[in-house]
C-alpha cells in the first residue's frame, strides 16, 4: 500500500456507516481506536502482544468483542501503555468515561458492531512504518473532515491560508499563542511553528475538543507542558497574562453575544470604558483580547461585517481602534463561499500593536473564487508596498478615515471596477427587427379571430 491509497483507506472513515450512532458517538468512537493504534505502533516494541490491536482484531473475528469486553481490553491495555512511556492514561478520557456509562442493550451492540468494523479496517492497512510519520498529519486531516460534516465547528483551508499569511508576515515571532473557543485547535497550524519554548493557550466549554486537541499534540510530538486549556470559567478567573500573547486567533462568523468577553479587563486598561457600552457583542469581544497581546502582539478576527459601519456607541469603539489604539493594521471583506452559509458577509480584522505605519489597508475580496497562491502572494505584496489597486484594495490614510467618521465600509476605500460589456448593436438591431415581425404576425392574427368571431 503506498502513501496514496493509505490516504484514501484513512480519508474513507468518515464515510463509513454507523447505525444505532449520534455523529459525535461515531466522531469520538474513530478518534479513541486510530489513537489506540497510534499508541500501539508507538510503542510496539514495548507491549505485550495481548495489548496490541491485532488482539482486538482476533476478538473482533471470534465474536467476543462486545462493549464489556473492549472496556476490559481498554482498562487492562491502558496501564500497559502507560508504562511503556506514553502519558496518556485512556481510562481517563472523556469517550471512555461515557462508554463505562451506556446501559441500553441495542446502544452496546451499535458500539461494538461499530468497534469491530473499524479495528478490522485499520489491521488491514498492515503499513505501520508508512503510516507513524505522518499519523499526526491524516489525524488533523480526518479531524477536519469531521468538522465539514458538523458545520459549526468548520474552519476551510482557505481560511487557514490566509491566517497563516497575515501571521508569517506581520513581522512577529509567535511563540504564545491563544485560542478561544478552539473547537478542533486547526487554526494552531496557522499561527505556530513549533519550537521547544513555545506555548498553546486556550479555552472550550467542550471536554471532548480539548482531549481532540491533546491527543493532536501529543501525535505532533508537542509536550504536554507547552499546553494550557481550559474551560471558559476556568480561564475568566486566571488574571497572569496581560501582555502575555505573540498572536490571538479569534473566529467568529456567526457574531457574538453581548458580554461575551475573552478576558476580565482590569479597569486601569484604556478598553474597560468600552466594555458595557450596550453595543453587539463583536467589539467588547474584540476589545477583551486587547489586552492579552504583548508589545509586539498581532491578532486576527473574523467577524459579521455590520461592526464595520454601526453607528453610536461602536462608532466611538472604531475611532478609539483607530485614532488612540492605533492597532488597526488590515480590513478585508471576505468571500461567501469560504464559509457555510451564515445570512451575512463576514470580515477579517488584523491588528498589530505595533505599526511602522498610519494607514490602514483596505482587501474587497468577495468576489474572489478561491485563496489559491497566486492570490495570497497578491494580497501580500499589496500589503508590503501599501499599494491601492482599483476594484481590489486601497491605503486609507487618518484624514481619509477621519473624513468618514471612522465609518470602515469597504466601498467607502476601495473603488468597484465598472465592468464594461461589448454591444453588438447590428445583431441588437436584427434582433429589433424579428420582434417587430413577430408582432405584426400577432396583430393579423387577432383581426382573422375578430374577423371570424364577428366581433368588429
Amino acid at each position: 500500500m503506498d502513501n496514496q491509497q493509505l490516504n484514501y483507506e484513512f480519508m474513507s472513515i468518515i464515510s463509513e456507516s454507523h447505525p444505532g450512532l449520534t455523529f459525535e458517538e461515531y466522531r469520538d468512537s474513530c478518534v479513541f481506536l486510530l489513537f489506540y493504534h497510534y499508541l500501539c505502533i508507538r510503542y510496539d516494541r514495548d507491549l505485550e502482544d495481548q495489548y496490541k490491536l491485532n488482539a482486538m482484531v482476533r476478538m473482533a473475528i471470534r465474536g467476543k468483542l462486545q462493549l464489556p469486553s473492549f472496556l476490559r481490553f481498554i482498562e487492562q491495555a491502558s496501564s500497559f501503555i502507560h508504562l511503556a512511556g506514553s502519558q496518556v492514561q485512556l481510562t481517563d478520557l472523556t469517550f471512555y468515561r461515557k462508554l463505562m456509562n451506556v446501559h441500553q442493550l441495542e446502544k452496546q451492540k451499535s458500539f461494538a458492531r461499530f468497534f469491530r468494523k473499524l479495528i478490522k479496517k485499520i489491521d488491514a492497512w498492515n503499513c505501520d512504518d508508512l503510516l507513524y510519520p505522518s499519523y499526526g498529519d491524516y489525524f488533523e486531516r480526518l479531524l477536519s473532515e469531521f468538522a465539514r460534516t458538523k458545520k459549526e465547528s468548520f474552519v476551510s483551508e482557505e481560511m487557514i491560508r490566509l491566517y497563516a499569511l497575515l501571521y508569517h508576515n506581520s513581522g512577529t515571532s509567535i511563540k504564545k499563542v491563544f485560542l478561544p473557543d478552539f473547537r478542533y485547535g486547526i487554526l494552531l497550524k496557522s499561527m505556530l511553528d513549533f519550537s521547544p519554548d513555545s506555548e498553546i493557550f486556550g479555552y472550550e466549554e467542550s471536554e471532548t475538543f480539548s482531549e481532540i486537541l491533546r491527543i493532536l499534540c501529543y501525535m505532533k510530538s508537542i509536550p504536554d507542558e507547552s499546553i494550557h486549556l481550559y474551560s471558559k470559567a476556568q480561564w475568566m478567573e486566571v488574571m497572569d497574562y496581560q501582555g502575555y500573547f505573540d498572536a490571538v486567533s479569534i473566529f467568529s462568523p456567526e457574531g457574538s453575544e453581548p458580554g461575551n468577553y475573552i478576558s476580565d479587563v482590569p479597569d486601569w486598561h484604556p478598553v474597560y470604558q468600552f466594555m458595557n457600552s450596550g453595543t453587539k457583542g463583536e467589539f467588547p469581544m474584540i476589545l477583551s483580547a486587547l489586552p492579552l497581546l504583548s508589545e509586539t502582539g498581532v491578532m486576527a478576527v473574523v467577524v459579521p461585517s455590520a461592526l464595520l459601519y454601526r453607528e453610536g456607541k461602536e462608532s466611538q469603539i472604531r475611532r478609539y481602534l483607530v485614532e488612540e489604539a492605533r492597532c488597526l493594521e488590515l480590513v478585508m471583506l471576505l468571500p461567501d463561499q469560504i464559509f457555510h452559509s451564515t445570512g451575512q458577509n463576514e470580515v477579517l480584522l488584523f491588528f498589530k500593536k505595533q505599526r511602522s505605519s498610519d494607514d490602514i489597508m483596505f482587501f474587497d475580496c468577495s468576489e474572489l473564487e478561491d485563496f489559491s497562491e497566486e492570490k495570497l502572494e497578491m494580497i501580500r505584496q499589496s500589503w508590503e508596498k501599501r499599494e491601492t489597486v482599483t476594484g481590489f484594495c486601497a491605503s486609507a490614510g487618518m484624514d481619509l478615515i477621519r473624513k468618514n467618521d471612522y465609518n470602515l465600509n469597504l466601498p467607502r476605500y476601495v473603488t468597484k471596477l465598472m465592468k464594461l460589456t461589448e454591444v453588438d448593436l447590428k445583431l441588437k438591431l436584427d434582433r429589433i427587427a424579428e420582434i417587430d415581425k413577430e408582432l405584426l404576425e400577432i396583430d393579423h392574427k387577432i383581426a382573422m379571430y375578430k374577423r371570424d368571431l364577428e366581433l368588429n
